[in-house]
């Protein structure tokens, strides 16, 4: 069964679509992907053919590429169009993001299904507009709409080999700001961790905007590419909470301090947050609020807790399945 699936913009989009499509087989699928560098250099590697567009969003751009929007929005639908009827899927799948508002327009035109994932707790602009007309909405938390199914937010591999209990020593605290870094913690939390009371060896990703000299206490690296590795050997994390990396930590259940990034659209990374700690903020933190001597208390509370009863609490093992049920679901229906 051939299908088409529109996933672009960040690695929250594109890796669980990558995870759904190797499901199929490598000639049914037929990507659809903004031509940013990065996703060309992603899907280069996953063998997938892949239709890279000239596109951008709608929202937090200028006045003048608002004004542009519908006609670059309608050169980009005849194109999808196209490549739709030339490689003929029964069905497509949309990951969310402009890139879905193509996929929504198109599949209507040429009377095909489709299907949705939402990887975030609060559905985006682009699913929320796609969601009533299609088969079935999958979701990676429950959210409430129509024709929902909750299946989890399909996940890499790696970190469903392991979880928290399986390795018994934990020397290792992970700072990780994302792959592009995170100034608010690159500023803040360094002359913090130094004066905590943490005794493991503190591995924190600047990013490649910053180079800081290693300390007896902290090691800094600009990427770390061998998360599901450093997780065995991770008591806890210090993270923002994207859709991605929420479910990397229900699916290990490892144990996080989480900042949210305040900028985050429709505030949804707050939402993953409270999602992942059960509704207790007493470990989300608000980067516009932050008050360091507070943070340090908080940090050294949480460095004295029992992380394993915490750790079988926030585990959830839906991720792990997601890709493939995700991708049965669409072949029965």
């Amino acid at each position: 069964m051939k299908i088409a699936i529109f996933a672009a913009g960040t690695g929250g989009h594109i890796y669980p679509a990558l995870s759904i499509a190797e499901n199929f087989k490598k000639d049914e699928v037929l990507f659809f992907a903004s031509n940013r560098e990065l996703e060309k250099q992603i899907y280069a590697v996953s063998d997938f053919k892949v239709i890279h567009l000239k596109v951008s969003g709608f929202r937090g751009k200028s006045l003048l590429e608002k004004i542009f929007f519908p006609f670059n929005l309608l050169i980009n639908l005849f194109k999808v169009i196209f490549e739709l009827i030339k490689f003929k899927p029964a069905k497509s799948l949309l990951m969310g993001g402009y890139i879905s508002v193509l996929g929504l327009i198109a599949n209507k035109v040429l009377l095909k299904p489709i299907f949705l994932h939402e990887q975030n707790s609060i559905m985006g602009s682009a699913n929320k507009m796609a969601s009533s007309f299609t088969k079935k909405n999958f979701t990676s938390f429950p959210i409430g709409i129509k024709n929902e199914k909750v299946m989890g937010n399909p996940i890499r591999e790696n970190f469903c080999n392991h979880n928290y209990s399986s390795q018994l020593i934990k020397n290792k605290v992970l700072v990780l700001g994302g792959s592009q870094g995170c100034k608010f913690f690159n500023d803040n939390l360094p002359a913090i961790l130094e004066s905590s009371e943490i005794q493991e060896r503190i591995i924190f990703q600047t990013g490649n905007q910053l180079s800081m000299e290693n300390s007896h206490k902290i090691e800094y690296k600009k990427f770390i590419d061998d998360i599901p590795e450093l997780f065995n050997e991770t008591k806890f994390v210090i993270c923002r909470s994207g859709a991605g990396t929420i479910t990397e930590l229900q699916a290990y259940g490892m144990p996080a301090l989480l900042f949210p990034l305040p900028n985050s659209i429709d505030d949804h990374q707050k939402n993953n947050a409270l999602i992942y700690a059960e509704g207790n903020d007493a470990f989300i933190f608000d980067e516009y609020n932050f008050d360091p001597e507070h943070f340090l208390q908080k940090l050294n509370e949480f460095n004295s807790l029992d992380l394993k009863e915490l750790s079988k609490k926030v585990k959830k093992d839906l991720h792990c399945e997601a890709a493939l049920n995700i991708a049965n679901e669409i072949k029965q229906n």
